[in-house]
């Protein structure tokens, strides 16, 4: 069983039992590391000395730890090995961004995210319960899907946890899981030793079915489930392993089929890679600050191409367009200093490919926090249409934000009122001298925000300039 999050209802859907609502509040506290009780002491120590303010990272209140293995310079992205989950790493996801047309001229933007955790909080081997100690797995997954048309967004969040079953990658054939949402190699291995990399991944099908439907236009989506108030971290109490007992299966199937019903977007892709994978950085090692303190395992393929059906409210439509898959698995951005990155991937007209990627973090000075200029790393990967790739570093990147855009936060969370928008740029100016490129990103549309259990910005873009083309962007610490 998952738990599933629709972000963009305007009707009321069925009543979540209180097993699901207490399951969430689980879940939610191992995804944001809440303090153990044996921190108390420290905490009160705390609160008799002087306050400093901690910025929380993109990740909430989770901190990097020797816990968890380490991501070392010497050490090399290898593949297709690396396609798998790498449960000893802090943080981890597989991330698809998609921009399609349709066949009457329709334009969209897609995502599909898997996201793995390590919260490092194993269960209590004394736990009578079976079902406790599986919902209670150190390994966390969370699955997001957006798809943006130019009068609506629809958004699902889902959770599920190591122990249960429903939620995994597996290297072969190459399989992402979380509940029904599958995207599956359709080819076990390659004719030639030559595509192997692209192979075991490529070709391969994505299907999904997520999201309610409207019933007015809007860009704004209503939230209509609780989950804790962002920069809120939830109680744990004992009261949900006895909830935990209590689940009928005929009342989470029953809330299962309901989801499945009403899904407003069916989405069913065959995807075929052109070119080769990229190892971002040196090798897949990928530093995101100058004295490399936050860095990753990363890699790309950029070269996808995407075929098939969405079915939007009923409507089935056929699209085709790009896509951009992206794997990246670190023990160190749940750092403090990390409070967030603005991060591009740009399909450009001559068919070359651009990564650009600038870190942001706190400052001691709330002006420039609020403003979110403070940068302290920026680097990008060129990439010609045949598939060479040059890091370009930091002295010869420039990623400078233009314009922004004013963006409703959620009027109430968890009977909490919080502040009524966020300053977020949406239009930048991205310079690589040395490769001729000069062009302005601007989005898609308004409000392509996820209002998620980390919100952040996931959205289409459009680019033009010394350029033309499209692609994504993130934006995440605003």
């Amino acid at each position: 069983m998952t738990y599933k999050l629709n972000r963009n209802s305007h009707y009321k859907p069925w009543a979540l039992s209180n097993f699901n609502c207490l399951l969430l509040i689980f879940i939610c506290s191992l995804l944001s590391a809440c303090n153990d009780s044996s921190n108390t002491d420290e905490q009160n120590k705390s609160t008799n000395s002087s306050k400093t303010t901690t910025a929380r990272g993109f990740f909430g209140d989770m901190q990097s730890s020797d816990t968890f293995t380490s991501v070392e310079r010497n050490t090399y992205v290898e593949l297709p090995e690396d396609h798998k989950s790498h449960p000893d790493f802090q943080l981890e996801w597989w991330y698809l961004t998609f921009v399609l047309s349709g066949e009457n001229g329709q334009e969209f933007g897609l995502q599909y995210t898997l996201f793995r955790f390590n919260t490092d909080k194993a269960p209590d081997k004394s736990t009578a319960r079976p079902v406790v100690r599986n919902w209670a797995n150190v390994q966390q997954w969370m699955g997001h899907a957006s798809l943006h048309t130019l009068n609506h967004h629809y958004f699902e969040e889902r959770f599920a946890s190591g122990g249960v079953g429903n939620a995994y990658v597996k290297p072969q054939p190459f399989t992402t899981v979380i509940d029904d949402w599958v995207w599956k190699a359709t080819r076990r291995k390659a004719e030639t030793e030559a595509q192997v990399d692209s192979q075991a991944m490529f070709p391969s099908m994505l299907t999904f079915a997520f999201g309610q439907r409207h019933t007015r236009d809007t860009n704004q989506p209503s939230n209509v489930t609780s989950k804790p108030s962002e920069g809120e971290l939830p109680r744990k109490d004992g009261s949900q392993n006895d909830a935990v007992d209590r689940a009928s299966p005929a009342d989470t199937q029953l809330n299962n089929e309901v989801a499945r019903r009403n899904n407003a977007v069916k989405v069913a892709l065959s995807l075929d890679s052109t070119g080769p994978f990229i190892k971002q950085g040196n090798n897949g090692y990928s530093k995101k600050a100058q004295d490399e303190k936050l860095r990753s395992y990363y890699y790309s393929q950029p070269f996808i191409n995407a075929k098939g059906t969405i079915n939007i409210e009923g409507n089935n439509i056929k699209v085709d367009g790009k896509g951009w898959f992206d794997h990246e698995w670190t023990s160190h951005l749940a750092n403090s200093e990390a409070l967030g990155w603005d991060w591009f991937s740009l399909h450009l007209s001559d068919g070359s490919k651009l990564m650009a990627f600038r870190m942001h973090s706190h400052t001691d000075s709330k002006a420039e926090s609020e403003s979110q200029n403070a940068e302290i790393f920026t680097t990008a990967s060129f990439i010609t249409k045949n598939g060479m790739k040059e890091t370009v570093e930091q002295a010869d990147v420039t990623i400078t934000p233009t314009g922004y855009e004013l963006i409703q936060k959620g009027s109430k969370q968890g009977g909490e009122h919080r502040s009524a928008a966020r300053s977020v740029p949406t239009s930048w100016r991205i310079q690589l001298p040395t490769k001729n490129i000069d062009v302005s990103v601007s989005a898609f549309k308004e409000k392509q925000w996820n209002e998620s259990l980390f919100p952040y910005y996931e959205g289409r873009v459009e680019v033009e300039g010394s350029h033309s083309g499209n692609g994504f962007m993130e934006l995440t610490g605003y």
